[in-house]
C-alpha cells in the first residue's frame, strides 16, 4: 500500500512547524543582541574604578575627602585610558601620553660616554 501526499496537504502539515522555527530563532537572537549589548555597556564605564567625576565632588563637599586627595583622585580618572578614550571621542584628538608636568628623559647618544656636564651652581 503506498500513501501518497499532495503538495499542498504536505505544505499544510509543514507550514506551522516552520513558522515556529522561524519565530524562535528570531526572538533567540534578540535575546543575544540585547545580552551583547549589555554586557558591553556594563565593560564601557568611564572609570574602572566605578567612581565618576560627580561622585569625587560629592564626597568633597561632604568633607569625606580633602583637596589634596580629591585632585589625585581626579587627575588619576582623567588620566585613565578609558578617560582618555572617552575624550579623544568626544573632541577627536588624541590626547598625550605623558603625564601632566612630567618631561620626557632624553637620553642622548655621547661618543665620549661621558655623563653631561653638571649645570652652573650659584
Amino acid at each position: 500500500m503506498r500513501i501518497t501526499l499532495a503538495a499542498s496537504d504536505l505544505f499544510t502539515q509543514i507550514a506551522p512547524w516552520l513558522g515556529a522555527l522561524v519565530v524562535v530563532a528570531v526572538v533567540g537572537g534578540l535575546i543575544i543582541s540585547a545580552a551583547r549589548r549589555n554586557l558591553t555597556n556594563k565593560s564601557s564605564d568611564h572609570a574602572s574604578s566605578g567612581f565618576t567625576l560627580a561622585d569625587l565632588r560629592r564626597l568633597k563637599e561632604r568633607g569625606e575627602m580633602d583637596q589634596a586627595q580629591y585632585e589625585r583622585a581626579k587627575a588619576a580618572l582623567m588620566n585613565s585610558p578609558e578617560m582618555r578614550r572617552h575624550i579623544s571621542q568626544v573632541t577627536g584628538t588624541a590626547l598625550s601620553t605623558k603625564a601632566p608636568g612630567k618631561e620626557s628623559a632624553k637620553v642622548s647618544a655621547d661618543k665620549t660616554s661621558q655623563p653631561p656636564p653638571a649645570p652652573p651652581g650659584p
